[in-house]
Parts: structure tokens; C-alpha cells; sequence
């Protein structure tokens, strides 16, 4: 837990927070006009090992626009894992003034060891949990951005928002590897371009760590020809996520997704779940822990997740109070694919486990031990899983 009281202590110190480091909100008080500041990040997990890199981000703050008015946050990080993922990010809320929050990405990551075990609820099943084996992996490398605009602020009543998104894969599978051999749709690469739209509810009384509340979330990506896109193909995702208080110092939170893949879908879309803020699965850090990252993956994807949050004490930290939490969790999804025979509708992969959480305001720290059928794996990072 040391790079995480170092990254958290940089956090609290100069003002600046972390979902992917500094890429969140922050609460600045009145007077102050600008916070720029740089923090070396580490992290670790079972499935990308260790993890090391800086990441910074600069905020202007004017009276009456809170968070902030614009954000710009950037990351240079790589693993032992042989991955690297950089980006740059703009966040600018109530955009020139008006109801508008305008979100723009630019990123790039590379994977030497990119997990396929094929497709569907019952994928290979002779893998016996070898970690970067040539015949369960792959190269890959994605480069690309997105633009988004989010009309109006997160409240009871419905946000819409509306994107676009551009991507570059480059796929090289390895000689011998299961890829290779079977040769999917999308084993080329290639070019993908989307329209992104969706709406959300948002009654959560924290973005970052929520206590109370809830959201709700409809998001819908499709492209083809016209959009720039070498794939036709969509996808439709629903999200809810709920956070119930018991008493001052516990919160039940949860979080149920469903996602359905449509059209000429490549391989390497399956895993990825869509909506504001996406995850992976099923399997691995966002989806469900303790088992293998794409461990099972398809057109058709149910994930739910439930954590006992729970505060243990609120020290000081130069001079700034952070809260100490435990977690017990429980995951469970499915995968579902037409290539394949997924077994009874109730057959679903589940994790359970334990972790650790270092908060001050948006800025979130998180340690979770996961245990499946299949293996135990360890997860460092920042912000929570939902």
C-alpha cells in the first residue's frame, strides 16, 4: 500500500485526484484560480502485474463554475506486463458558460500479451491458468479519441449526451496461438468510427464515493461505412448502480449491467462494455475479480456486482483527514455468444473477496484481494470499481 499512501499523500497535498490519476473532479476553495501538479503512479494486479508511470493535470477554477471550468489531465504509464496506456484528456464542465459539459480523449495503449480464450460462457476450457501463454494471447494496439457532450448537470431529472469516437487496432496474433488458429472476424484490425449517445440519471451524492443515491444509464454506440468504421456493427448497454446507507459508518453499493453486441462485431469489441464511464469483461479489475482479465467474453454479456463498504477510521494526513475503509464484495456475470454452446441460462462465474480503500474527497485508492473457482488474484489502483 506504500504507492498508494504516496500517490494519495501528492493527492492531498497539491489538489489533485485520481481515477486514472488526476482524471476526475475536484471541489477547489473560493479565491483559488488554478492548480496544476504531477504524480508518479504505481499500481499493480494480477492480470497486467506491476505497474509504473506520471500523470498530471492542470485546473482553472472560476467563481460559480464548480468543479472546476476546464480540466486538462494527461497519463504516461506502462507494466511488467508489457502494456503501455497514455492519454490526454479535456473535461470542460458548463462549457462557455452554457449547460454543456464538454469531454474530449485522446489515447493510446499497446498490449504484448492482449487475453483471448475464444468466445462465449465456456471458453477453453483446458486452460489451467498459465499466465502469458502464447497460445491464450495476443499483440495488440489500439490509438484513437473520442469527443462527447453531456447536456445539462447530473441530477434527477434525465442527462443526454451525444460523441463520436474514432479508433486504429493493429492485431498481430502469434504463430500457433488459439487467435491464430481460429481467425475471427477482426483478426485484421482495422478502423472503427461511432456515434456515441445515451442518457443518464444521476442521484449519486458523490461522483467519485458515494454514499446514497443512485444512476441509471442507456447508452448506445452504432457505426459503419458512413461513420468511418470498417465493422458494422453496434452496441446497446444498460447500467444501474444503487448505494444505500446503513448507519453512519456502512454502505451497501451495487451495480447490475447488461450488454448486447449486434451487427459485424470484431473479436476484440466483446469483452468491452459500453456507457459513460465502460468496463471489461467478463473477468479481471472492472468486471469481476478473481478471475482471469477476457476470461469470457461475447455479443451478449450480464455482469452484477455488490460491495459492503465500510469506514474504519479518519486520521490525519498533512493536516488533511483521509478515510480508511473495508470492502467485502461479491461479482458474478455471463457471457453469451452464437458460436458457440454457453450451457444453461443460471450458469454464471462468481468471485468474492476483500480490500482496502484510502479516500480524501474525489481522490479514491483501492486494494481488492478477489477468489474464484479458478484462481486468486490481487488488484491496486484508483477509483472505485463502480
Amino acid at each position: 500500500m506504500v504507492p498508494a499512501l504516496l500517490a494519495l499523500t501528492l493527492a492531498v497535498a497539491g489538489g489533485v485526484s485520481a481515477r486514472e490519476a488526476p482524471d476526475a473532479t475536484l471541489d477547489r476553495e473560493a479565491g483559488s484560480s488554478m492548480d496544476a501538479l504531477v504524480v508518479p503512479l504505481a499500481s499493480y494486479n494480477s492480470d497486467e502485474k506491476l505497474g509504473f508511470g506520471l500523470a498530471g493535470g492542470a485546473y482553472l477554477y472560476r467563481d460559480g463554475k464548480r468543479p472546476y471550468a476546464h480540466a486538462l489531465a494527461g497519463q504516461v504509464f506502462m507494466t511488467t506486463g508489457g502494456v503501455q496506456s497514455h492519454f490526454l484528456r479535456y473535461d470542460g464542465p458548463q462549457f462557455l458558460g452554457t449547460g454543456v459539459r464538454l469531454e474530449a480523449r485522446l489515447d493510446y495503449r499497446r498490449e504484448r500479451f492482449a487475453p483471448y480464450f475464444g468466445p462465449g460462457n465456456n471458453s477453453a476450457p483446458d486452460y489451467g491458468g498459465e499466465e502469458r501463454s502464447g497460445l491464450y494471447t495476443y499483440e495488440r494496439l489500439n490509438a484513437g479519441g473520442w469527443l462527447r457532450v453531456r447536456i445539462g448537470r447530473p441530477s434527477a431529472l434525465p442527462q443526454p449526451y451525444v460523441g463520436y469516437s474514432y479508433r486504429l487496432t493493429s492485431v498481430r496474433p502469434g504463430e500457433g496461438s488459439l487467435l491464430a488458429q481460429r481467425r475471427p472476424l477482426g483478426v485484421e484490425g482495422g478502423l472503427t468510427g461511432q456515434v456515441l449517445v445515451g442518457i443518464v440519471r444521476d442521484t449519486r451524492d458523490d461522483e467519485s464515493d458515494p454514499s446514497r443515491g443512485g444512476s441509471q444509464e442507456l447508452a448506445l454506440r452504432i457505426g459503419g461505412r458512413a461513420t468511418g468504421s470498417d465493422y458494422d456493427y453496434g452496441q446497446a448497454t444498460v447500467t444501474l448502480r444503487g448505494f444505500v446507507p446503513l448507519g453512519r459508518r456502512l454502505v451497501l453499493g451495487g451495480r447490475i449491467a447488461g450488454d448486447w453486441l449486434f451487427g459485424d462485431v470484431p473479436f476484440y469489441e466483446w469483452p468491452n462494455l459500453g456507457g459513460l464511464l465502460g468496463s471489461e469483461g467478463i473477468g479481471g479489475i472492472s468486471s469481476v475479480r478473481g478471475i482471469a482479465r477476457h476470461r469470457y467474453t461475447g455479443t451478449l454479456k450480464l455482469l452484477g456486482n455488490a460491495e459492503l463498504r465500510a469506514t474504519l477510521a479518519e486520521p490525519r494526513l498533512l493536516g488533511r483527514r483521509i478515510k480508511v475503509g473495508g470492502v467485502l464484495f461479491a461479482d458474478a456475470g455471463r457471457a453469451w455468444s452464437e458460436e458457440s454452446y454457453d450451457g444453461p441460462w443460471y450458469r454464471l462465474h462468481t468471485a468474492g473477496g476483500v480490500g482496502v480503500r484510502l479516500a480524501h474527497g474525489a481522490a479514491v485508492a483501492r486494494f481488492d484481494f478477489g477468489i474464484s473457482r479458478d484462481r486468486q488474484a490481487v488488484y491496486f489502483m484508483f477509483g472505485q470499481m463502480f
